[in-house]
């Protein structure tokens, strides 16, 4: 596994550090005057999730025939201390899974802000905070709140991150058993995008799993209202992303060698007239929610998303969506959904059309070619599945749940979702992946 800093390529280190700061801030908070005066509490989480397929290749990074803890697994931490009525500070931490390398596991913080409530109406935070994306971002790492084994990974991987270090708001207004509630944020986040190329363009881009860090300034209004037991939620978001590897490919121009024969030129090394390059990629994210109260104890959740890049073809414009049916029958909560991802056509075409694109053997550097074809490929990020999923939930307690599910994916043309073996294609396949969890809260 490699991730890019700068222009070079670096290896992970595979023993994880906690920052200073927040060891710091966790001292400060626990040890300083403040603690006396406040009133402090201290909650736990964790979930203990287990997943196999039946393919021998890797799917969502972790996934495959011999079974894998990493995608659901972790361990969290938070503290509250309320200062006052209207001040409270959060922290939270969990130790799960790293986002930029495969094979370890890093304490992160995920949440570490000030609240300030000056009415029961309005709320205010800064600090490091969870953006209010989806239904279930919030709580996303929490797995006894929601009943799915898995949330929907087509829908819940539009954007990279779902934290944010700056400001927020939420707004409250009340019209008689109906709650309207405006939220609206502003900041950055630093993450990191993972590509899985089949094959590699030296040096900066080897086959194999890599990571592109991003910086992210993010803005968005979400608007929500709750009707008795039935929620619907509206949401725009914009990032700006900045690669640590510097500007990016707007796209791939094609370069001719004989009629009807030549390559995309995906990197500056190669012959052609040039990579036109963006600083900055203009993501826009639009969300539609809905958690609807059905007779006869049954409630329907369904969330769309699409996201946009305005400026290029990397991380190509996509549409996701799921559509779930779930009914609460005791301790049981049994559920279905149906999920899909699709790149737009144009995107899905040019990732295509590289992917399939060779040179003969007799072409001087075709096996260079063809390589950075596919590579480039796989740099579009196309998506192009749709999973059933049927699962079930039980509580154990009001603060354990065990969780069961069977997913049967189909990919379409393309799916960057599978890690293909080398000379295969994402496309075209089906996958049955079962998952089983134990999640906790204490």
């Amino acid at each position: 596994m490699k991730r890019i800093q700068g222009s070079s390529l670096e290896t992970q280190p595979t023993v994880p550090t906690t920052r200073p700061w927040l060891i710091g801030l966790i001292i400060w908070l626990t040890l300083s005057p403040i603690s006396v005066f406040a009133e402090i509490t201290v909650s736990g989480f964790g979930t203990l999730g287990g997943a196999v397929s039946d393919q021998d290749f890797i799917y969502q990074r972790y996934i495959d025939g011999g079974g894998t803890l990493n995608p659901d697994s972790l361990i969290g931490l938070q503290l509250d201390a309320n200062l006052s009525d209207a001040w409270r500070v959060t922290l939270q931490g969990t130790f799960a899974p790293a986002t930029d390398d495969e094979n370890v596991w890093k304490p992160t913080l995920t949440w570490a802000f000030l609240s300030w409530r000056p009415s029961n109406d309005l709320l205010l935070r800064a600090g490091k905070l969870r953006l209010p994306l989806l239904l279930y971002s919030a709580n996303s790492d929490v797995g006894i709140t929601f009943d799915f084994a898995r949330l929907p990974t087509e829908v819940y991987s539009l954007l990279p991150t779902t934290d944010v270090t700056g400001l927020s708001f939420s707004k409250t207004w009340l019209d008689g058993d109906r709650e309207w509630t405006l939220e609206g944020y502003l900041g950055r986040a630093n993450t990191e995008w993972r590509y899985y190329l089949h094959e590699g363009i030296e040096p900066d881009f080897p086959a194999g799993s890599l990571f592109l860090g991003f910086e992210m300034d993010m803005v968005g209004l979400v608007a929500s209202l709750r009707n008795g037991e039935n929620l619907y939620r509206i949401g725009l978001h914009r990032a700006d992303a900045t690669a640590d590897y510097g500007p990016l490919p707007q796209t791939f121009h094609f370069v001719s060698i004989l009629p009807g024969m030549g390559y995309y030129q995906v990197a500056d090394g190669m012959p052609g007239p040039g990579l036109p390059k963006v600083d900055t990629l203009e993501i826009y994210v639009a969300t539609l929610g809905a958690e609807i109260a059905l007779p006869r104890n049954f409630r329907l959740v369904g969330e769309y998303g699409r996201r946009r890049i305005s400026n290029a073809t990397m991380g190509p414009d996509t549409s996701a969506a799921y559509l779930a049916l779930l009914k609460d029958a005791g301790r049981w909560t049994p559920y279905v959904y149906w999920a899909y991802i699709r790149s737009s056509q144009d995107a899905l075409n040019l990732a295509e059309a590289l992917n399939d694109n060779r040179v003969p053997d007799s072409i001087p550097g075709a096996a260079a070619i063809n390589a950075s074809q596919r590579a480039g490929s796989d740099l579009l990020s196309p998506f192009d599945q749709q999973s059933l999923a049927v699962g079930t939930s039980f509580n154990l307690s009001p603060t354990s749940k065990i969780k069961v599910e069977w997913n049967h994916t189909r990919t379409g043309r393309l799916s960057s979702f599978v890690d293909a073996p080398t000379g295969e294609d994402s496309g075209g396949r089906q996958i049955n992946v079962f998952s089983l969890s134990y999640n906790l809260a204490f």
